[in-house]
């Protein structure tokens, strides 16, 4: 979440009058986040999050859209969208395409705990189960093809040791090519900054813009990459409360425990990529946050040299 496109307060103001939400009092843009401008907005009748989407395909954002609905109206902890007065939750805003979603309680944790983990790790498996009835689907814009286009790009820009890391990957192949494991619709970005808590209570999963057809473990790797992963390295304590927590809900398959490190190589090589990727070619915005790839070099190097810390969370 970042802000790439200004919104001054009379535009706010005409855009508010599509909806049933009462006058605009205040909106403030959100620093935090690298691909969209998100904004505080707060009128008579409620706090919201509008976003302009710099980079989502149009034609993706009705799934996403549609989708966080789904999970809302299915008791998962997600952001519901505001329908305008015509019934429809995408909307233009400045020439970009806009959604207003519910403001939900809490903020992110800055340091996630074994309470936390746990939470999110029981509420992804709540989430994948709840999705299973969802009719649509959407192809990972962010597989193969991205990643040779990254890695390509990256060559020339990058010191020796990471273009060796970079050549190390280029000829991996995807996970779902190499195994039938249980998949579906998958948020695949649910860092910590995009799942709220008051204490140690989880009150929202939030950003739903990667959300895709895709291996629920790797979904769970992806989570591990994030949350269980410090400046020292695999928080193994951290780890084992993430998957069991998932395990109690929906049991992984042997099939997916053998996968596990795989998972978990690829989760690293996808955000590694994506964070090198904007700290070598920045976008320009007003408010912008570019996050830094060190982390998730680590996930990917232990994935390479130690696959036996990743097993050993399992128990």
């Amino acid at each position: 979440m970042s802000v790439y496109t200004i919104v001054e307060r009379d535009e706010l103001e005409a855009f508010l009058l599509g909806f049933e939400l009462g006058a605009l009092r205040t909106h403030s843009g959100i620093e935090a986040g690298i691909e969209n401008t998100n904004y505080f907005v707060t009128t008579t009748r409620g706090e919201f999050v509008l976003t302009l989407f710099e980079v989502t395909p149009v034609e993706d954002l009705d799934f996403c859209l549609a989708l966080m609905a789904h999970l809302a109206d299915a008791g998962i902890p997600s952001a519901h969208p505001v329908a305008d007065r015509a019934g429809r939750y995408l909307q233009e805003l400045n020439g970009k395409p806009a959604a207003l979603v519910e403001r939900l309680p809490g903020r992110s944790v800055a340091q996630p705990g074994p309470a936390h983990c746990a939470a999110i790790g029981a509420a992804m498996a709540r989430m994948h189960l709840a999705a299973a009835d969802f009719p649509r689907g959407r192809v990972n814009e962010r597989g193969r093809e991205w990643r040779r286009e990254v890695i390509a790009r990256l060559r020339p820009v990058v010191d020796a040791a990471d273009r060796a890391l970079l050549e190390a990957i280029a000829d991996d192949a995807e996970l779902a090519e190499q195994r039938d494991l249980p998949h579906g619709v998958i948020h695949a970005d649910l860092f910590h900054d995009n799942a709220l808590f008051v204490e140690e209570r989880l009150t929202g999963i939030i950003d739903f813009y990667y959300a895709h057809t895709g291996l629920f473990v790797y979904d769970l790797a992806v989570t591990l990459a994030d949350w269980c992963f410090t400046a020292a390295g695999l928080d193994g304590a951290l780890a084992t409360q993430l998957v069991e927590a998932y395990a109690a809900v929906r049991p992984l398959t042997a099939a997916e425990r053998a996968a596990w490190v795989p998972a978990v190589r690829a989760a690293g090589t996808r955000f590694w990529l994506s964070r090198l990727h904007d700290q070598c070619f920045p976008r320009e915005g007003a408010l912008t946050h570019i996050k830094d790839p060190a982390p998730f070099r680590r996930v990917l190097q232990t994935a390479m040299d130690a696959p036996a810390r990743l097993d050993a969370v399992w128990g």
